[in-house]
């Protein structure tokens, strides 16, 4: 690979088995919609990329897609004086691949080892696993200096990289460990009524990254001594150590192909959720909690969040343009199947909010979704009506009066273990409740243009958790429409059952107290909180990912996903919120989009390739199970002839309009007006 062009050199990649996908010439920014994520290595498509930019810089993702980790050594922010350092303390690197950027950083490539990995390893030194990508040869750096490869091996150590050294992989763990722990650990010692709260965070974190009994228990120790005042008794210290470690988390597939009506799904299950979305009391609460419930952490996360967005109120917001947004939130946890530990995870929250405001617990929790009228009236403002007054039997004038006082606590925490039951009541033409929905979502104002309906409310504050597995989902909410008009409200999380409790775990008896006390102290300053912004460095990360998150996407997936911008502003306020803060400040911010992210990636698993277009969606499903492709006639065969020429043909340009299929026009026959097509799927993801 002396001096290739740049699409020979993207098929050399993908023939040898790494996906790699487009980025600017001369640049690193990706030219395909979802950046790495539409890395492939289908040769058809990479051809496709590289005809339409021939210029084009070639991108390979790093982490489990390639099955890489790679050290990004930037010299400019000292990664030089960093690696002299390690190699001084550790000794040099296995023979591997190692690439020079160009730029004057190098980067050196070992195999993944299939754990998370840490976005640090020292001052000028970033380790990219999953959901990071880098610029690989010959592409041209910026400044005119092309990529290169290099090391003992040059580009064929790429092919078979060495394993990480064993203390990288040590290092690794405790930098993962890191930002948990420090976040729980900041300010002041540890008093009475939080220690055992603090140790077991750390200890869940540690658990987590698969670290041992002994490691968890010195690192408790060492926090323990340095932190707690007073310590704790080693022994006490030692139990909590062995009751979080001795719970393994369950271990399952992590990609799974399925293949259900409408279209084929291979992309997997969601990756974990980022770190950065555990800032703060949430992720400070899964931590302690985890532990003690077999609820996936992610389904923990998103349904405390909402709760605590509908205990504080309608009075905080933020406002953009005309809009005002409040911390009212939608999710619908989503399971593979009915043992997902849905319903247990949303206990854990209830339990939790009761000690913050019981009277909400009791009173304003409550399902039962069947209408609009019926979700207006649980909110409805008072109601006044002109009563007759009569004397001696006539009506002698009319007064307006209250009939009904109406609720008084416009909050409003709907719980729906069967969101499948919402879904198909929502399906229904003569029911309100889809618009209804819209309405409290959007503004709290809520009202319907019927003469039998006297109730309205005005600023309700509205907040949804439903319940529903994957199958159910995907059957239900099958069709572009409904998801544009409904479905983007909400937050779709994926949830598992995280490990096997036989007994139970301790929650029943851990100290909660400081962890309360700091809940307490968060909500009643919300409560006191107006209008939210964001400070000078938040707005700048703002203006970076807003392009992103506001960008369409066609398809069902893109219908769901479509209010990105909406659900990260309001998840970075409740961040914020929970930090006693009216100012979004940049930590708040990345908590919020690596929250939705971790949504984004439910939604992919979840709707995959899906267009909320029944036809398209089973043409397509047909071509994938005929590479040899299949002709006009052939797909209204499928059909049995009851779809017409006209609604297959628009079928097929959908499918050709999203990069989905592509057709070949078969010689000439004479006495035929036009030569016959035949249609293929287009492998990969679409570009």
């Amino acid at each position: 690979m002396s001096t290739p062009s740049m699409r020979d050199a993207a098929l050399w990649y993908v023939r040898n088995g790494i996906p790699v996908f487009p980025c600017k010439p001369r640049g690193k920014e990706p030219l395909t919609p979802h950046g790495f994520k539409d890395a492939t290595t289908d040769a058809a498509q990479i051809g496709e990329w590289w005809d339409r930019w021939p210029q084009a810089n070639i991108a390979m993702p790093t982490g489990a897609a390639s099955g890489l980790l790679v050290i990004d050594v930037d010299p400019r922010n000292g990664g030089d004086d960093s690696l002299d350092d390690l190699r001084a303390k550790y000794g040099l690197f296995p023979d591997t691949a190692e690439q020079m950027t160009g730029g004057g950083g190098r980067h050196v490539i070992f195999r993944h080892p299939g754990v998370s990995v840490p976005k640090e390893l020292a001052p000028g030194i970033d380790l990219k696993g999953d959901g990071g990508y880098i610029v690989v040869a010959p592409s041209i750096h910026p400044n005119g200096n092309p990529y290169s490869w290099d090391g003992a091996a040059g580009v064929k150590a790429l092919l078979k990289p060495a394993e990480p050294p064993a203390w990288l992989l040590e290092r690794m763990a405790t930098l993962r460990d890191k930002p948990r722990v420090e976040s729980s650990i900041a300010g002041d010692k540890w008093r009475t009524g939080g220690r055992n709260n603090k140790l077991a965070s750390i200890a869940g974190t540690m658990r987590r990254r698969g670290l041992s009994r002994e490691a968890i228990a010195a690192a408790l120790l060492e926090e323990n001594g340095r932190r707690c005042d007073p310590p704790l008794p080693e022994g006490e210290v030692r139990r909590i150590a062995e009751s979080v470690a001795k719970y393994e988390p369950a271990r399952g597939a992590e990609n799974e192909d399925t293949e259900e009506s409408g279209t084929v799904s291979s992309t997997r299950w969601p990756d974990l959720l980022r770190e950065e979305s555990y800032y703060g009391l949430a992720g400070e609460w899964v931590r302690v909690v985890e532990p003690h419930t077999e609820a996936d952490p992610a389904a923990l996360l998103f349904q405390f969040l909402v709760a605590f967005g509908n205990l504080i109120g309608r009075r905080p917001h933020y406002r953009a343009e005309a809009d005002r947004h409040f911390s009212n939130l939608f999710v619908v946890v989503v399971g593979q199947t009915a043992k997902g530990r849905k319903g247990t995870s949303l206990g854990q929250v209830q339990a939790t909010l009761q000690r913050i405001d019981a009277e909400w617990c009791n009173t304003r929790i409550m399902g039962g979704l069947s209408s609009g009228e019926g979700l207006i009236w649980s909110v409805r403002d008072e109601i006044r009506q002109r009563v007759p007054i009569k004397d001696k039997g006539q009506i002698v004038r009319y007064e307006e009066q209250v009939t009904d006082e109406g609720e008084k606590d416009k909050r409003l925490l709907v719980t729906e273990s069967e969101f499948a039951s919402v879904l198909q009541r929502a399906e229904r033409e003569t029911n309100t409740l889809s618009a209804i929905i819209r309405q409290a979502w959007d503004s709290g104002n809520l009202r319907i243009l019927t003469k039998k309906q006297a109730a309205s409310s005005t600023e309700a504050h509205i907040s949804i958790i439903g319940h529903i597995t994957k199958d159910e989902l995907r059957r239900l909410l099958n069709s572009t429409e409904a998801a544009n008009g409904f479905a983007n409200r909400f937050l779709w999380v994926c949830a598992k059952r995280s490990k096997c409790l036989p007994d139970g775990g301790a929650f029943d008896r851990m100290d909660f107290s400081d962890l309360i006390r700091r809940l307490q102290d968060a909500a009643a300053f919300a409560r006191n909180t107006e209008l939210m912004e964001r400070d000078e460095q938040a707005r700048t990360i703002w203006h970076e990912v807003y392009p992103e998150l506001s960008k369409g996407q066609p398809g069902l997936l893109g219908a769901v996903t479509s209010r990105g911008e909406a659900q990260v502003l309001r998840l970075s306020c409740l961040y914020a919120l929970l930090d006693c803060s009216a100012v979004v400040r940049a930590e708040h911010l990345m908590a919020g989009i690596a929250a939705w992210r971790y949504c984004e990636d439910s939604a992919q698993f979840i709707f995959g390739d899906a267009l909320g277009d029944q036809t398209a969606d089973e043409i397509i499903r047909q071509l994938r199970q005929n590479p040899q492709g299949m002709t006009r006639n052939e797909i209204r065969e499928h059909f049995n002839r009851n779809k017409s020429s006209a609604e297959v043909g628009r079928a097929l340009d959908v499918l050709l309009e999203y990069g989905l299929a592509r057709v070949e026009r078969e010689r000439e026959v004479e006495a035929q007006k036009r030569p016959p097509e035949r249609w293929f799927a287009v492998n990969g993801v679409r570009g």
